[in-house]
């Protein structure tokens, strides 16, 4: 399986791939997609953001994990 990165600078070289997105993804790469998105929002969080969501730092991935999709 191949992997293209289209968030580097040659990203503009993967907009055409980009754009049948939504024709050639998977279940699995919707919610991959969607893991990596909620990780990147939580790891963006202050302490104090992510205690009033009850999440702690170190556990920022395992809650991305188990609450994809929901």
């Amino acid at each position: 399986m191949a992997f293209f990165d289209t968030t580097g600078r040659d990203a503009t070289l993967f907009q055409p791939i980009a754009a049948l997105r939504g024709l050639l993804d998977t279940p699995f790469d919707t919610r991959a997609r969607a893991i990596r998105a909620r990780t990147a929002e939580l790891r963006s969080m202050s302490d104090e953001e992510l205690a009033r969501l009850g999440i702690a730092r170190r556990d920022i991935l395992r809650h991305a994990l188990l609450t994809a999709g929901r």
